[in-house]
């Protein structure tokens, strides 16, 4: 496929960064990274040019995307800021990717694929329980989100251009960047470095509910090759994908295994609720940081506890089928409890969690 060049949106998010960086090491891709601002150089991918663009600034989309040339591909991968708190605006993500879409359009680009990425928000995973495993064709969640409406007017528009589109759906990304605060893994470093300093097992501090419950991951990289695959094979045209490790597990199997990596005895589960049980450890965490000659990362910088939350609440099963990802060609699979300990040796290695 000759004369490949890729906008990639929310160029500067774990996603996007993955997208943008799988193409630059593939070759034979012009890349384009679009952010609100250029990310500093240690978040560049060596390839990549970077155009600082508000995509919520209608006329700077249309200015800046139609000053562009030559765009075949978009992956849309922008999100606007959000808390686990709060429910993901539909109206500016929808407005964003129309934006986009307008200004590739009526710039004359040659577009010939358009990526959504979603999640298994989709099937209303945050909302309760949902028919596990999912399926890329159940029927959509009563919870609306940006995913409906990005999705429908990228099918209604394919119908009369050149131009087709795919939606991959991942759950619990995870990458091993260190400056990445919104990250299980570490989440649970900086807990257990907070358990381990204060002489306490590393108990798990969700429901019980949560830690018999079955859960699923994505690897970061794994879900960038498979956006990249299904983004360019002509067969995967106006599809969705489930995109995860291949694998389910339970943290019950999964915590003794990531206390014993992390040096500690495995206590119970403990239910707390993270984001006022932690609130008053700023003064540990400063120990720790002294101690092991960690990064200087003020604590409430350190971990979103209320991420935790969000995370070991649910009493339901996290469950996506990849099967209809293999049977359209992509082979490509992750031991999970593996990518875990790799992504802690990630954050030992740039001195955010201690080394032991």
């Amino acid at each position: 496929m000759a004369g490949k060049t890729a906008l990639v949106t929310g160029i500067t998010g774990v996603v996007g960064y993955r997208i943008a960086a799988h193409l630059a090491s593939l070759g034979g891709w012009r890349v384009i990274g679009v952010s609100r601002r250029v990310p500093a150089e240690s978040r560049r991918v060596v390839g990549v040019d970077y155009v600082p663009l508000d995509l919520t600034d209608p006329a700077a989309c249309a200015k800046t995307i139609g000053g562009l040339s030559g765009v075949t591909h978009f992956f849309n991968a922008a999100r606007f800021e959000h808390t686990t708190t709060q429910p993901e605006p539909i109206d500016i993500n929808t407005r964003m990717f129309v934006d986009v879409l307008d200004a590739l359009e009526a710039g004359g680009h040659p577009l010939r694929h358009v990526h959504l990425v979603q999640g298994t928000k989709y099937y209303g995973s945050t909302a309760g329980r949902f028919p596990t495993p999912a399926r890329e064709n159940d029927p959509r969640s009563l919870h609306d989100t940006f995913y409906f409406t990005q999705e429908d007017i990228a099918i209604e528009r394919a119908k009369t251009r050149a131009w087709t589109w795919s939606a991959s759906r991942p759950h619990g990304i995870c990458d091993p960047a260190p400056d990445i605060v919104r990250s299980m893994a570490r989440l649970i470093g900086v807990y257990a470095a907070i358990c381990k300093e204060l002489d306490r097992p590393l108990c798990f501090p969700g429901t019980p509910e949560n830690y018999r419950a079955v859960y699923q991951c994505t690897d970061s990289s794994l879900l960038a090759k498979a956006i990249v695959w299904m983004s360019t094979d002509p067969s995967c045209g106006n599809q969705a994908f489930n995109v995860t490790n291949g694998e389910y597990f339970r943290w019950e199997n999964l915590w003794p295994r990531i206390a014993d990596y992390l040096g500690m005895r495995c206590g119970p589960v403990v239910t707390l609720k993270l984001a006022n049980a932690m609130a008053d450890k700023a003064d540990v965490w400063n120990r720790i940081v002294a101690r092991h000659g960690l990064r200087d990362i003020p604590y409430a910088d350190a971990a979103i506890w209320t991420y935790g939350d969000f995370l070991f609440t649910p009493a339901w099963d996290m469950m996506s089928s990849t099967t209809k990802l293999r049977q359209f060609g992509f082979p490509d699979v992750i031991d999970t409890e593996a990518m875990f300990f790799k992504l802690f040796d990630a954050l030992r290695r740039e001195r955010v969690i201690p080394a032991a």
